[in-house]
């Protein structure tokens, strides 16, 4: 019997060991996005995609994920939503964060469905005071706006959306759903110029058809934290509405002339677990197209 309880908890402190290791080590995946409207001056260019923090630390005031985006030398960063955790008002971690991040790079932000769930449940008094701290950094909030990159004559569009909590649904939800299509897009973003290269930041990755036939090029999304658990040859197990093997979890997809990148984040909400799925930071150099004059 002695001998029993001596491997369960060998086994239990591996596997807690495993699961530490999984939450705390962070990765950086790099991508090369290639696109004939990419104008010539923005080759090489480098977007550090950041996204659901969930309040997490990585060392001391986030001092290890500062180096690291600093490695990546960063032209500019951009956060898809869940910097802050709905379910706990420690907002002082995200703010320290986005602070120090807002002074070595332009950031641009946009909000997810935990900043909004803090601002309509239990902890509103504490995130409305965390918002009007964060409105004093020097970064940019693309609440459905559109801000243009400039470089050297050229630009490129910059477009985020604020995906309304009413669309995000999870098991054992009754509320209706708000839909997102095309003309959703065009209310809140209005028509785009597609002989420019146009970027969209949106924290969930489950509209991507729409976001496609709104005419994004590329598209950059988080929400889903790679699936929490992923399994080999198959993928994500979990998405965060509860549901198993979600469509998009991690990665490039591309549908026509689009390409939208999840990424898997870099903390979790509740019960912090990640099991084949570290934290991610992601690189995205831009690539003109050769054989284009621009």
């Amino acid at each position: 019997m002695y001998k029993i309880m001596i491997i369960f908890i060998c086994i239990f402190l591996l596997i807690y060991l495993y699961i530490k290791y999984n939450v705390n080590t962070l990765e950086i995946t790099k991508y090369t996005i290639e696109n004939e409207k990419i104008p010539k001056e923005f080759d090489g260019y480098n977007i550090v995609q950041i996204s659901d923090l969930h309040s997490k630390s990585f060392g001391k005031n986030n001092q290890k994920l500062l180096e690291k985006i600093n490695a990546l030398n960063p032209d500019r960063v951009v956060i898809t939503g869940d910097l802050v955790d709905g379910e706990n008002n420690n907002y002082n971690i995200a703010l320290e964060f986005i602070r120090e991040l807002a002074k070595l790079y332009k950031v641009y932000y946009i909000i997810g469905n935990h900043e909004q769930k803090a601002l309509i449940k239990k902890y509103k008094t504490e995130y409305v005071e965390y918002f009007n701290k964060l409105n004093q950094i020097d970064f940019v909030n693309l609440d459905n706006r559109k801000v243009e990159i400039t470089k050297e004559g050229s630009k490129v569009n910059l477009y985020g959306l604020t995906v309304p909590y009413s669309c995000y649904k999870y098991l054992f939800d009754n509320k209706e759903i708000t839909r997102i299509d095309k003309s959703f897009l065009v209310e809140k973003l209005g028509d785009l110029d597609k002989n420019q290269f146009n970027i969209l930041l949106s924290h969930t990755p489950f509209y991507f058809d729409e976001y496609e036939k709104w005419g994004a090029d590329l598209i950059l999304c988080g929400h889903v934290h790679g699936g929490i658990v992923r399994l080999p040859f198959i993928g994500g197990l979990l998405s965060p509405d509860r549901k198993f093997f979600p469509k998009y979890d991690l990665g490039k997809y591309i549908k026509n002339k689009s390409t939208m990148i999840v990424s898997k984040g870099l903390g979790g909400s509740k019960v912090l677990i990640r099991v084949n799925c570290k934290p991610e930071i992601v690189s995205i150099k831009l690539k003109a197209s050769q054989n284009i004059n621009k």
